[in-house]
């Protein structure tokens, strides 16, 4: 999917604290793209609003994804949104189900009874079998998919998740920090799978910049600009991304 942000402005709050200030961003569809910079720059807010999360619907400006507005009628925004998985930095997985039933989850809209027993049994539905493997497996995850979600760890809770995301084949995969609490054996398991060849548009947030150099495109972000879009940046660009205070989230 195609991504185009246009003059955006987002304020938050109460007393309309601007996050984002008049930017614009492209994104081609299958591009791997890092949002990079310190917490509170609003990396995680650029990724809500491409989603249409009415809390950051812009004061100014446009967003269009494959030309669709997310803040649009509702039935445009479920275009947007049955095409897009995201991936939360903490993740907001259902306590007391197995990672399995919370990976099928997301694939429940298009479900028949038959397709919920199977669930129940213990089975995903038999068109989604083979793809839930195959995600389980190069995500490290296979063996703990029957565990229950309070019986994972942190860095295996966040795995399902990605699992999760992945399973309905979005054409845009939103990531906030999907690293986060992995330890960087596991790291790069979680990277290389995202980096498939063949796999959806990518747009990652993180503050990491070892994890953003993995992508081709890094765009970094300062007082609600875009300071820099390219391949990573150097020490001296490095400097002044992170020498912020930040603010807001």
């Amino acid at each position: 999917m195609r991504l185009e942000l246009t003059n955006v402005t987002v304020e938050l709050g109460t007393q309309r604290l601007r996050v984002l200030d008049d930017l614009c961003l492209d994104v081609g569809e299958g591009e791997r793209v890092a949002l990079l910079g310190p917490s509170g720059v609003g990396k995680s807010t650029l990724l809500r609003l491409i989603v249409g999360a009415p809390a950051v619907a812009p004061r100014t400006g446009a967003v269009r994804v494959d030309g669709v507005d997310p803040f649009g009628p509702e039935r445009e925004a479920n275009v947007v949104r049955r095409q897009t998985g995201f991936v939360r930095q903490r993740d907001d997985l259902v306590l007391g189900l197995s990672g399995r039933t919370n990976a099928l989850m997301a694939t429940t809209p298009g479900w028949k009874a038959g397709d919920w027993l199977s669930v129940l049994r213990g089975r995903a539905p038999r068109d989604l079998e083979a793809a839930l493997t195959d995600l389980a497996r190069h995500y490290g995850i296979e063996s703990r998919l029957n565990a229950r979600v309070e019986d994972l760890s942190g860095g295996q809770r966040q795995r399902v998740a990605l699992v999760r995301a992945l399973l309905p084949r979005p054409r845009l995969l939103l990531a906030d920090e999907p690293t986060s609490g992995l330890d960087p054996g596991n790291t790069d398991v979680v990277m290389s799978a995202l980096l498939r060849p063949g796999g959806p548009t990518l747009v990652l947030a993180t503050h990491d910049l070892a994890v953003a150099r993995r992508l081709p495109r890094i765009v970094a972000l300062r007082d609600g600009h875009i300071v820099h879009d390219g391949s990573p940046p150097d020490d001296e660009s490095l400097a002044r991304i992170y020498d912020l205070e930040a603010e807001v989230g």
